[in-house]
């Protein structure tokens, strides 16, 4: 019945659509006779007015003569068109006349009597004779031929568009029924689960037949799986021994399966099918427990859950916990709970026997808990000693750290220095603020395993820092004759990193590659990656061709105070390489190491950076500053137990303009501010008899005494120490090393004093400006060791480049020597390759 509806509707479509078709050539065909009709027509009026005028002119000589016979030769001539049914000739002022017409069987009559019909065109012609009318002439024309050959075209036409009709239903017929009907019948098969027979499917069909085959066969995958699942559950609660009921409230028909049978000890269903035959097995004493739990389902009050006894027909005891749930009819009134049942003797018994361990226990944890606040107790007094050494050693690292940083910064300012000298109290500086950073994250260590240490992430400008790493080990790689490389990828002017982490991790590196390096070369790299989002992946490979690390060693070597044992080196406390891993992972990557036995090694991590504003350039070591005239001898009172200490702030201030007064305690310290009464007091926190603290909170306590700024300093690495130094009454806090900036913008702040503008430098011979084309006025040779020595960052070599310069071209030497000693590497660089296009 299906596979019919579907042919009739494809039937009706394709009459439909012939029937639109038809019409169209129906109403074709109309306008194509009625066109022809109309051109007929105007034909044979053409053909009889031609026809008359030709008669008329024919025959006037003869009927001017009265030739008769010479009249109906011509008349007979002219009835040759089939289309001329008769003509006749009126002689003019007699009734004398001649007709020549055609009779049956088309034959021609002449004399006969006039026949014609009312549907026959006329034509009338005068007969002229010299400028006299001598007669008239008339000819007829039948449109008999006419019509006749326009009703058979019309049956043609006809004929032809019902053969087209009846072509064309059957056309569309057999192609809606390839494309259609037939692929619709048989994706109608996946109905009755059967396969589809072979059809061919195109456009829309083949998405529907292959969308129907994908829903057929995930219903079919579906109702598969419900049936495995339907049958695991089975075999789960056979495994699991949960018992299903169902009771029927209205009939009071109680089925229960054969696992409840077991739980229950029954070996049959006869007599335990209603709600009495279940509640008589319960033990008495939970009966009324439990007939007041299925009352509370009944009424609807809460879900039914019990957990009761039951005594089999053994006399054994068995602990059951049964839960259901309600199903309602339209009025809201429970007829049916469907449930589950489970044995839980064992768990309850287990439950029952811990309990009577519980008391047991609490006497238990009573006496460990007194133990407990012993080892409590004793590991605050271990954290306090531990928080108390840190301190202890922090200020005892720093406290010889801020003479080497200090120091070295103010001889920087000397004049007598060459640039040389110069350049190498830059690295001490550099190498002094290094070991202070050192010591800050060694201290910090102790924060790691807790969780402490984190990332402070500031704009860093990484080529720069990968430079000042290859300064601080040249002169360790030139001592040893060790080739010291540097190769780094275009880089953004300044990234988002911890510049200190990053910084040992890469020192750490590049130092212990030149422990295991006897000859050869040390290299550091840097490959960049664009990412999408502003980020770069940085890509650091540290590589020698040192004597390799053994396969069993690599992962060793990264655990504290390991080292390798082989024939490198072997100074050191072994904690670099751990701690190196350890920041690594802080910052987001992970160090690994590539080696084998006499290959090198190479070390390497990978990070992720957003690209920051251009970090601010520092001068190297600035020029001590000057009181302006007006703030001249402002006094300022130095305290501090360390006679280094108190030297490098007199050293730094009395140049500076300062009236510096000195005391070696806090007791001193408040004898000085009452009698000298000093505008401020540089208060270092760590003294004998009285430290800083506890100087200041006096200080602030005794309105007696004169209340100058107090700027606290302490060379303790913790940052909690500055809220406590404010909170003593402290002004501003400054760390040990003191760096010059820091101290003299402290200064300006707590003094509102003013420095004098630094003096116009002093005039020096000018340098040459170098451009390629100066470059290129040095050997090929000269340039090609130039850019190499420059790429490596190796001061050792550029400066023997920059000795035989010298020898030739002292102006150019000077002004290459100026650019080196403003780090201008990669300017440089950029002019000595365009200074080989510059060559003629």
């Amino acid at each position: 019945m299906r596979s019919n509806k579907v042919a009739s509707i494809a039937l009706l479509a394709s009459v439909a659509l012939t029937a639109i078709v038809t019409a169209v050539l129906l109403v074709f065909a109309a306008y194509s006779y009625s066109s022809e009709y109309d051109k007929r027509w105007q034909e044979l009026e053409r053909v009889l007015n031609v026809s008359a005028d030709q008669l008329a002119l024919g025959v006037s000589l003869a009927a001017w003569n009265f030739d008769d016979n010479q009249v109906e030769s011509i008349m007979r001539a002219s009835m040759n068109q089939r289309d001329l049914h008769a003509i006749v000739i009126y002689g003019t002022g007699t009734k004398r006349e001649f007709v020549v017409q055609r009779g049956p069987g088309d034959k021609l009559e002449i004399g006969q009597p006039l026949r014609t019909t009312p549907d026959m065109l006329v034509a009338q012609r005068p007969i002229m004779a010299e400028g006299a009318s001598i007669g008239t002439l008339k000819v007829f024309a039948s449109p008999a031929h006419v019509q006749e050959e326009l009703r058979s075209h019309r049956r043609s036409n006809a004929i032809a568009i019902l053969a087209l009709a009846a072509v064309l239903v059957a056309s569309v017929y057999g192609l809606l029924w390839f494309l259609i009907l037939r692929p619709l019948r048989a994706i109608g098969q996946y109905v009755d689960g059967q396969t589809p027979q072979r059809a061919w499917f195109f456009g829309e069909l083949r998405v529907l037949n292959a969308s129907i085959h994908k829903m057929w066969a995930l219903l079919d995958s579906r109702y598969r799986a419900l049936r495995e699942s339907e049958e695991r559950l089975t075999i789960a609660t056979r495994a699991a021994r949960i018992g299903i009921w169902d009771w029927d409230v209205l009939n009071d028909e109680l089925v229960q399966d054969d696992e409840i049978l077991r739980q229950y000890g029954l070996a049959t269903r006869r007599g335990g099918g209603n709600f009495k035959a279940w509640l008589d097995r319960v033990v008495p004493d939970d009966r009324e427990h439990a007939r007041a739990e299925v009352a509370a389902a009944l009424k609807g009050e809460r879900e039914f859950s019990l957990q009761y006894r039951v005594r089999r027909s053994d006399g054994s005891i068995r602990y059951l916990r049964s839960m259901a749930r309600s199903f309602r009819d339209e009025a809201g009134k429970v007829v049916r709970l469907v449930g589950v049942s489970l044995d839980v003797t064992e768990a309850t018994e287990s439950e029952q026997e811990l309990r009577r361990h519980r008391s047991h226990l609490e006497e238990l944890v009573a006496e460990r808990t007194a133990a407990l606040s012993v080892a409590v107790a004793e590991a605050q007094a271990a954290s306090r000693a531990k928080s108390v050494f840190l301190s202890t050693m922090s200020h005892e690292l720093r406290t010889p750290l801020n003479s080497v940083i200090g120091f070295s910064r103010l001889m920087a300012h000397s004049a007598t220095m060459s640039a040389e000298e110069r350049r190498n109290m830059a690295i001490i500086h550099r190498s002094g603020q290094h070991l202070l950073t050192l010591i800050n994250d060694i201290l910090e260590l102790s924060k790691i395993e807790a969780g402490g240490v984190s990332v402070h992430r500031e704009a860093v400008d990484v080529a720069q820092l990968l430079r000042d790493v290859c300064d601080m080990v040249s002169a360790r790689a030139a001592h040893g004759g060790i080739a010291l490389q540097l190769e780094c990828d275009p880089l953004p002017r300044a990234l988002m990193l911890d510049g200190a982490k990053l910084r040992q991790v890469l020192l750490n590196l590049a130092s212990n590659a030149l422990k295991f390096v006897r000859s050869g070369s040390v290299r550091l790299s840097l490959r960049a990656t664009a990412l999408p989002g502003g980020r770069h992946g940085l890509a650091f490979a540290v590589r020698d061709t040192g004597i390799g690390i053994a396969p069993e060693e690599q992962q060793r070597i990264f655990e504290p105070f390991v080292q390798v044992r082989q024939d490198g080196a072997s100074e050191g406390t072994g904690l670099g390489l751990a701690i190196s891993r350890q920041y690594v992972r802080i910052m987001g990557g992970e160090l690994e190491v590539e080696s084998a036995p006499g290959q090198g090694a190479t070390f390497r991590f990978t990070l992720e950076a957003e690209a920051a504003d251009a970090v601010q350039d520092v001068a190297p070591l600035a020029s001590l500053p000057l009181l302006a005239p007006g703030h001249q001898g402002r006094r300022v009172l130095v305290v501090d137990d360390g006679v280094d200490g108190r030297h490098l702030l007199r050293s730094l201030l009395v140049p500076a303009g300062f009236e510096v007064l000195e005391a070696s305690d806090g007791v001193e310290a408040l004898d000085a501010i009452a009698r000298q009464q000093p505008e401020l007091v540089l208060m270092d926190w760590r003294m004998p008899v009285l430290d800083g603290l506890e100087t200041t909170r006096r200080l602030r306590a005794d309105r007696s005494l004169p209340q100058p700024r107090v700027v606290m300093l302490t060379a303790s690495a913790f940052e909690e120490e500055r809220q406590q130094a404010l909170a003593a009454g402290a002004d501003d806090f400054l760390r040990k090393p003191v760096e010059q900036d820091k101290l003299f913008r402290v200064l300006a702040q707590q003094l509102e004093v003013e420095y004098a503008a630094p003096p116009a430098p002093a005039a020096v011979e000018a340098q040459p400006a170098l451009s390629p084309a100066t470059l290129a006025q040095l050997p090929a040779a000269l340039r090609s060791a130039l850019h190499a020595a420059l790429q490596e960052l190796n001061p050792a070599r550029i400066e023997e480049v920059l000795a035989t310069c010298r020898a030739s071209q002292p102006t150019l030497a000077a002004a290459i020597e100026h650019m080196v000693g403003r780090y201008a590497y990669r300017e440089l660089c950029q002019m000595l390759e365009a200074a080989e296009g510059a060559l003629p």
